[in-house]
């Protein structure tokens, strides 16, 4: 297996914490996997990307247009990312717009860039995990939520068994754990639909 992964949101969302759980649930899997960050304006809400390679790789970031899946944990932040994809990019897109402070220009809306990424986007799926979150007691169960359905998404259970990524929650989440669990079971769903 090698699965080059740019995940891409805003400062605060639990890009780091959800690479962090992916990564070691590779290794514990077996394979060999490389976490990249890099923060921009992030302690002020600004881009996060992170990288995550998982498999026979060598360097820990994902050259341009060399993304097999890009996370996008806003909605925004996925046409930022489109630097990383090429024709057979699978983008998983969280239904949520956080709107940039300061800005005095018209932002459309999160129908309005929706409609948008599927005209361009021919391998896209869009999550809404930020109302899950929510129905779930917090939003802070969004990036696990988005983690059930890359895991779903992409059929990961062919190389890491549920069982071993629900261990790597345990252990580096360490609070919530059933709620967290049970968001990733939420995100499962989104595997079915596109």
């Amino acid at each position: 297996m090698r699965l080059n992964i740019y995940l891409t949101g805003v400062g605060g969302q639990g890009l780091v914490t959800f690479a962090t759980v992916l990564g070691d649930a590779a290794i514990r899997a077996g394979y060999k996997a490389l976490v990249a960050e890099t923060h921009g304006l992030s302690q002020r809400g600004g881009s996060v990307d992170v990288h995550v390679r998982i498999g026979d790789i060598d360097a820990p970031l994902i050259p341009r247009g060399g993304a097999d899946v890009i996370v996008a944990f806003e909605i925004i932040e996925a046409f930022r990312a489109v630097d990383y994809a090429n024709e057979d990019t699978v983008f998983i897109v969280n239904r949520r717009l956080i709107r940039p402070p300061m800005i005095k220009q018209k932002i459309p809306s999160i129908n309005e860039l929706e409609n948008l990424l599927r005209k361009n986007i021919r391998k896209l799926y869009v999550v809404d995990a930020y109302s899950d979150a929510a129905k779930l007691g917090n939003i802070i169960y969004e990036n696990t939520i988005i983690l059930g359905a890359l895991y779903s998404i992409l059929r990961l259970n062919q190389y890491i068994p549920q069982g071993v990524i629900e261990e790597s929650i345990k252990m580096n989440l360490r609070r919530d754990i059933d709620k967290n669990l049970r968001a990733f079971t939420i995100g499962l769903k989104y595997g079915n639909a596109k």
